[in-house]
């Protein structure tokens, strides 16, 4: 009897390799987003010297990426809103879902500073408190929440 590698065999060992290699980098790239979401985050940083607010994207403690720096003449409020809030999908279907948000609002644009849910409203509350207290000689600041729609149950 004689072993003989043909074509057939070559095609199948071709494709069975890069069917491996999609799935591999399919999975590096999973592993990846899923550390850069749990180790990384956003930072802003007022410099009340240079009069500007500049937003960092820092990965694991470590490495700090400057995304972008805006002056203080571009921001136009600080707004702590419920503006987000709306449906969500949930296992029994979409529901109502409140949120509220932390927001610097530019000239051009709505720039999230944080985004919480109900029950962590104080602490988004204090915060907004404190950079009021720190920064209410450049910025001025705002509240509003929008009158949510709820289902009678």
């Amino acid at each position: 009897m004689e072993a003989s590698f043909t074509l057939i065999d070559f095609i199948l060992f071709f494709f069975s390799f890069v069917l491996g290699f999609v799935f591999a980098l399919f999975f590096l790239i999973f592993a990846l987003a899923v550390l850069l979401k749990i180790f990384s985050r956003h930072e802003f940083l007022f410099d009340r010297d240079e009069y500007t607010v500049t937003k960092y994207y820092r990965f694991f403690r470590y490495f700090r990426i400057r995304m972008r720096t805006i002056g203080f003449g571009e921001v136009e409020e600080i707004l702590l809103s419920n503006h987000h809030s709306g449906q969500a999908l949930f296992s029994r279907g979409m529901k109502q879902k409140e949120w509220f948000s932390l927001d610097i609002k530019t000239t051009n644009e709505y720039i999230e500073i944080i985004k919480t849910e109900e029950d962590e409203l104080q602490e988004l509350y204090e915060l907004y408190n404190e950079m009021e207290e720190m920064l209410d000689l450049y910025f001025s600041f705002r509240i509003e929440f929008l009158e949510t729609e709820t289902e009678s149950e």
